[in-house]
């Protein structure tokens, strides 16, 4: 993100990045010999093509799962940040409401509405 280009988004450099580490046949997003059967096991995980009802070969619910994961590990860093300066951590508690409500406010509905569990 400090990297990115004058003028360009946050999006558009990790995307230019992505894209650069791909070029590069990059290990570090699993351009490797020896993935494979790690890969295997996490894509044909049946439980959110169920859900959604999406069809083989869709790539939604993959990209839509790795959201949750994403937004846990982001909340972790930021209490971790202000647990490392020494906060008391009731403080902290009392600011993740509101950063939870910030991530919520950038989720498109799409997200959000993904496998969303019946009765």
């Amino acid at each position: 993100m400090r990297g990115r280009r004058e003028g360009e988004s946050a999006a558009v450099a990790v995307l230019r990045e992505l894209r650069g580490e791909v070029e590069a046949v990059s290990p570090r997003i699993g351009l490797m010999s020896g993935c494979a059967r790690f890969l295997r096991i996490i894509h044909e995980a049946p439980a959110l093509r169920e859900e959604t009802g999406a069809a083989v070969g869709d790539p939604m619910p993959e990209l839509i799962a790795g959201r949750p994961n994403r937004l846990h590990n982001s909340v972790m860093a930021v209490i971790e940040r202000e647990m490392v300066k020494g906060c008391d951590p009731r403080e902290v508690l009392r600011e993740v409401p509101a950063l939870l409500g910030d991530i919520e406010d950038l989720l498109s509905g799409k997200v959000l509405n993904c496998a969303v569990r019946g009765a």
